[in-house]
């Protein structure tokens, strides 16, 4: 992943992608030099938005915070 070697050169750098990112990914972003990630398309599809499916966005949620929590700790660097 590109954003290892970003990180990796330039370490003053806090990267926090949005382009990319999806439900199922988060934590390989984490996990390469990212501090943070975002997503609103894949979280809040909009079909689940115009049908008021608050527990489908949370299924998303909680999807998308499996990788993050598999990812660990933030450590500052």
């Amino acid at each position: 992943m590109w954003m290892k070697a970003v990180s990796a050169a330039l370490p003053m750098l806090r990267l926090n992608p949005t382009s990319g990112v999806g439900l199922e990914n988060t934590g390989d972003f984490l996990n390469n030099g990212c501090v943070g990630v975002g997503l609103v398309a894949p979280l809040f599809d909009p079909i689940l938005v115009q049908e008021e499916d608050w527990e489908g966005i949370k299924s998303n949620a909680k999807l998308a915070m499996r990788g993050v929590k598999k990812s660990g700790p933030y450590v500052e660097k």
